[in-house]
């Protein structure tokens, strides 16, 4: 299942993307206004098995896609964290990751 976040119409939504080209809208489904609220409530089995079968309502085409957690409070990411990573830079696996920090609004 792949989870977005996106705004139509003026506002934003969350949901699941179908088979094809749509999205199964889950805040009426789950009873959650974002992704974020949605998980940390525990609601990711409720959203599986509200996308399962479920008939799309929305178009891929017809929504503007934001970052797939809205508004995050911190983005914490691991360089060079695995092996084919670091051999497609041609860099040696580090002992250790090295750490960096995003700001939201380097999010696309």
């Amino acid at each position: 299942m792949k989870l977005v976040s996106f705004a139509a119409g003026g506002k934003e939504y969350f949901g699941a993307v179908a088979a094809g080209d749509g999205i199964v809208t889950m805040n009426e489904r789950v009873g959650h206004d974002s992704l974020r609220a949605a998980l940390a409530a525990g609601a990711l089995e409720a959203m599986r098995k509200a996308a399962s079968g479920a008939q799309p309502d929305r178009r891929l085409a017809d929504v503007k896609f934001l970052p797939v957690i809205p508004h995050p409070a911190k983005i914490l990411c691991a360089g060079i964290n695995y092996r084919s990573h670091a051999a497609e830079t041609g860099r040696e696996l580090p002992k250790q990751p090295s750490m960096f920090v995003r700001f939201d609004d380097t999010l696309v």
